[in-house]
């Protein structure tokens, strides 16, 4: 009786806390998304379905889930084919050379991202390094259209979010028994076999946690992608910062839980189709 007084003790302010600054909000936003949009008030009075209705109806607002989600495709592919052998090579260092190697992947995470996106801008500008370099050399007339599209987008976050992909899968890598690839290989399986069927599906949980990490920034890095991406090249969580600024509360709200909503399910099936919990005999 005394530790389960104890453990409530203990449990019950930070509970309370997360109920009422995580909890409590979430709670009224979906409760203003549930309304529309209001002149005079920060919503209509009686609840609609109206706003949802008219983001899975709007051609445009589908065209936008639509490039969200091949946006965030894209960078988790790339940074999933380049973070991984990156990653093998940085566990097979010794301890020292690894801590070193991860803290100079943990530098560019200390300057702030508009920073790093605005390199991009004087990089891929019209006026920028890569242009006036062409333009020096003969090789290009006009600058070439390398800003404000999504393949910019692409290659500005997958340069920022890439550190965080190396690091959680070179973490489990480091942390492997060796003695599972000597067994696989004393047993005749060539070493592309033996990265198959031993090495990466022991190395799921840095896999799972690196795409889930790379993913979620994904949707939520709204600068880089207003900086790179322009008016032309929008996402959904340009959408609903346009909408706040527009004061349309409602369906800001409602942008909101849609990009929620896509947030859980994709990471749902993230874990589903990787089964991280197998490593550890839970599943």
């Amino acid at each position: 009786m005394r530790r389960t007084l104890w453990a409530a003790a203990l449990l019950g302010p930070p509970l309370a806390v997360s109920l009422v600054l995580f909890v409590g909000p979430l709670v009224y936003l979906f409760h203003v998304s549930l309304h529309e949009a209001s002149q005079s008030e920060l919503y209509g009075p009686g609840p609609t379905l109206a706003n949802y209705a008219a983001i899975l109806a709007d051609p445009f607002y589908l065209t936008i889930i639509k490039r969200t989600l091949g946006t965030a495709a894209w960078i988790l592919g790339l940074a999933l084919l380049v973070g991984y052998p990156v990653a093998y090579f940085v566990a097979l260092l010794p301890p020292r050379r690894r801590a070193l190697v991860t803290l100079a992947l943990l530098f560019p995470l200390m300057v702030s991202n508009v920073v790093r996106a605005y390199g991009w801008v004087a990089i891929l500008g019209r006026r920028g390094v890569i242009n006036t370099s062409l333009r020096d050399l003969g090789v290009i007339d006009a600058p070439l259209d390398l800003l404000f599209n999504q393949e910019a987008v692409v290659v500005g976050l997958l340069t920022i979010l890439l550190p965080y992909m190396v690091i959680s899968i070179a973490n489990t890598l480091a942390a492997l028994d060796r003695r599972y690839e000597e067994a696989a290989q004393a047993l005749g399986a060539g070493p592309l076999r033996t990265f198959l069927h031993v090495t990466l599906p022991l190395s799921t949980p840095g896999v799972a946690s690196g795409l889930l990490l790379v993913f979620l920034l994904t949707l939520s890095a709204y600068v880089t992608i207003t900086l790179l991406g322009g008016p032309r090249s929008k996402l959904l969580v340009s959408l609903i910062f346009d909408s706040v600024v527009s004061f349309q509360w409602p369906l800001a709200a409602a942008l909101a839980f849609t990009l929620l909503a896509i947030a859980l399910a994709l990471t749902g099936l993230i874990l589903l189709v990787l089964r991280p919990q197998r490593v550890q005999g839970r599943g």
